[in-house]
């Protein structure tokens, strides 16, 4: 008797997994004339399965930009967010499809680069704050590695992006002041070992997942001197970066 008693439980404990897991699950109606579902999330991915208008599909988990879900007859597929987001719950209600991701809400960005200042090899790393969707405060530290002499660089300064609810591309634009510090390798000593700086900046970003994203920027910078000339220096960077 106790092991059927057990046996019992373990079927209901069964049964209400299934039902909480169900509940998890989304289902939606095709509005469209089809969807198409793809083997795998992107559209290089062939094409395995249509479901039609009226139909209804399980939305199972998303990723990236595609959502895994299940047609009525059990077919299993990939389908792009833009096509879900015109579908409808039962009830005729806009189905829960947020758009992917809301890039234009993140507040923090962490990041490093490779890249090249006035003909030096420059490693870099910056943090970004959002004051608004568009507008950021960034901090930036470089090492530049020169034959004569290395230059450490921080930077502070504001950037602003043009669209930032664009996914691949998105121009920007940037900036702020900073300092200098040089440390000679060989003779003669620089004049002066220590700067401040201003510079101005054009970039460009593109979302590469939910949480990584590339930048690549151009600077034009003011040395102010002592001397009665003008450095002008130029950099060309490109970076990763992750943001939350």
């Amino acid at each position: 008797m106790r092991p059927l008693l057990t046996l019992l439980l373990l079927l209901q404990a069964f049964n209400v997994t299934l039902v909480q897991a169900k509940e998890r699950y989304v289902d939606v109606v095709i509005t469209d004339p089809y969807i198409e579902m793809h083997s795998g999330p992107g559209r290089g991915y062939p094409v395995i399965y249509v479901v039609g208008r009226d139909d209804t599909v399980t939305i199972l988990f998303s990723r990236t930009d595609w959502y895994k879900v299940r047609a009525p007859r059990g077919q299993e597929g990939w389908v792009r967010r833009a096509d879900l987001a015109r579908t409808v719950l039962a009830s005729g209600e806009p189905a829960p499809i947020a758009p992917y991701p809301d890039f234009s809400t993140h507040r923090w960005e962490i990041g490093a680069g490779y890249g090249v200042f006035n003909h030096e090899n420059l490693v870099t790393a910056y943090g970004d704050f959002g004051l608004t969707d568009s507008l950021d405060v960034e901090f930036v530290v470089q090492q530049a590695l020169g034959t004569i002499d290395n230059r450490y660089i921080t930077t502070i300064g504001l950037r602003h992006t043009f669209l930032p609810e664009w996914k691949w591309i998105s121009p920007t634009a940037g900036i702020g002041t900073g300092y200098q510090y040089i440390d000679n390798k060989s003779p003669p000593q620089p004049l002066e070992r220590h700067n401040q700086m201003a510079y101005v900046s054009l970039g460009l970003r593109g979302f590469i997942t939910r949480r990584f994203m590339w930048r690549a920027d151009w600077r034009k910078y003011d040395v102010f001197t002592n001397q009665n000339q003008t450095e002008e220096p130029e950099e060309w960077k490109l970076g990763l970066a992750v943001f939350f």
